[in-house]
């Protein structure tokens, strides 16, 4: 430390007893350790006076834009610190964040962030911390910007909101609310998460910490997802890791997801991890694919009213199931019904799936492929309930064997999905052997004489193994002449499963 201050070991005690010099990032049983590249940054600075002379008032306690007087340090991050500082002209406590290492950043970057500085200063709205004023040291390479002193976090009590689904829906109606009303001023966010909501004085939630610090991370760092380096990126959009420079509202969208699903958990979770109740799928389609993602805050919030709805006429599933029908088995269903269909069906417990079977199997091609095309993930999770219910139960109706075929065929030529797939061939060989059904039998020969590349039939195959692990299903599936007309490795892997199963019995 002494060679980087430049100073004898002695004068390094004398320079730590300074209010302003940087804190340690660990204690060892020998002392402290610090950061050098801090010390550094702090010997460089302006807190540190170099000539000789008892220092200014002004000099002993910082002073920026004339203004804000630093008191003391609250947090100190890698790539902006953040101090306590008193208002001058006011007379009121404020927090002031100075954004270090600009000139690690492209022109274009530093130059958005100074032009969204500018139009948040002139912005006003109770759930968006405003910025107070700004301004930048050329000298130093810093931004700092002010801005009122908050009482606390997201990030601290995210923890409480566990289980609380309508708790949870009020503040992500202030954050909607908040983020909808920037957006309008055409500034993006693309650092939210919970460490940057913020509680105000009066109780409300309120975004702040806008943009530089998503611009620095994705200039500077190595992505990790082990210890706390995964909290940033746990909220970013892929889009933003991959075409920083073209995100959209989306973005946002997206990390409002990740903190409804941390909300809702009580914990973050990885992506696909997230807890079963009404808010599941509006968390899968927030965060989704970009195509899929809801296109705006509002959009997201609406979601979030629709799935915790309570009234009269949608307590049973039955009346649901009536309802959605006749919508999704038109060739134009609504985009709310779909919403709806997807948001009641992933609810429903597996063993209480036959409203929901009634829905699917009247669907039409152009409702199945509005659903895949608007939340991919919420079709398949739903598609692969039915599958397992239709493979496990032996009480339908001869006819209505058919139209549970009949959609299997149409959900799979639709999205063309490998996991469709795998759920289609491992269902139906089940339902057409426990109510022998021929045409069932039929749809799935057509189904898999279609496959002819290996990739394929090797999915198809693995299904028909779990399918095969009793004698019957697959037995009765197929005869020596449909074998013939499958990709050789069906040919051989079916053949194989019928000798073992003779074999065994």
């Amino acid at each position: 430390m002494a060679e980087v201050l430049g100073v004898s070991p002695q004068r390094v005690a004398v320079l730590r007893q300074r209010a302003s010099f940087p804190v340690p990032v660990a204690e060892i049983a020998q002392g402290p350790i610090w950061d050098l590249d801090v010390i550094a940054g702090w010997s460089t600075s302006s807190w540190r006076r170099t000539r000789p002379g008892r220092p200014s008032a002004a000099q002993a306690r910082r002073v920026l834009g004339d203004r804000f007087e630093i008191e003391a340090s609250i947090d100190k991050g890698g790539f902006a610190n953040v101090y306590r500082a008193l208002d001058r002209q006011t007379d009121q406590p404020v927090a002031i964040k100075i954004q270090r290492d600009i000139q690690d950043l492209d022109g274009d970057a530093a130059r958005r962030f100074k032009r969204e500085l500018r139009v948040l200063n002139g912005l006003s709205h109770p759930n968006v911390i405003p910025v107070i004023a700004h301004g930048d040291m050329s000298d130093e390479d810093e931004i700092w910007y002010a801005m009122p002193l908050a009482q606390g976090s997201l990030h601290a009590v995210a923890a409480e909101f566990e289980g609380k689904e309508f708790e949870i829906a009020e503040v992500m109606s202030q954050l909607c609310n908040g983020l909808s009303y920037v957006h309008d001023a055409g500034v993006l966010h693309r650092d939210l998460k919970p460490a940057n909501v913020l509680r105000t004085a009066d109780g409300r939630w309120a975004i702040s910490d806008f943009g530089l610090a998503r611009e620095t991370e994705r200039m500077t760092t190595t992505l990790t997802w082990t210890g706390d380096g995964m909290g940033t990126l746990a909220y970013a959009a892929p889009e933003q890791w991959n075409a920083a420079k073209t995100v959209d509202a989306r973005a946002d969208v997206y990390s409002l997801g990740k903190i409804l699903q941390h909300l809702v958990a009580g914990q973050l979770l990885p992506d696909d991890d997230i807890p079963d109740g009404p808010l599941k799928p509006v968390i899968q389609r927030a965060t989704a694919k970009y195509a899929q993602r809801y296109e705006s805050p509002r959009d997201l919030m609406d979601a979030i009213n629709r799935a915790l709805e309570t009234s009269p006429e949608w307590q049973t599933d039955e009346l649901i199931a009536k309802t959605l029908t006749p919508i999704m088995a038109s060739s134009h269903p609504t985009p709310s019904a779909i919403d709806d269909f997807l948001s009641w069906a992933q609810g429903i417990h597996p063993d209480d799936h036959k409203e929901v079977l009634r829905v699917l199997a009247r669907m039409s091609i152009p409702s199945i492929r509005m659903t895949w095309e608007r939340n991919s993930i919420g079709f398949l999770e739903v598609y692969e309930k039915f599958c397992d219910f239709i493979a496990d139960h032996t009480d339908f109706g001869f006819e209505y064997c058919d139209v549970l075929a009949d959609f299997c065929q149409r959900a799979f030529a639709v999205t063309a999905d490998l996991q469709i797939l795998r759920h289609t061939v491992r269902a139906l060989p089940g339902l057409g052997y426990h109510h022998n059904r021929w045409h069932v039998r039929d749809v799935l020969t057509t189904i898999l004489q279609a496959l002819t590349t290996p990739d394929r039939a090797l999915v198809a195959l693995e299904s028909l193994q779990e399918a095969g692990t009793y004698p019957g299903p697959v037995e009765w599936s197929f005869e020596e002449f449909t074998i013939r007309s499958l990709q050789p490795l069906l040919r051989t892997g079916i053949r194989k499963i019928i000798e073992e199963n003779q074999q065994n019995q």
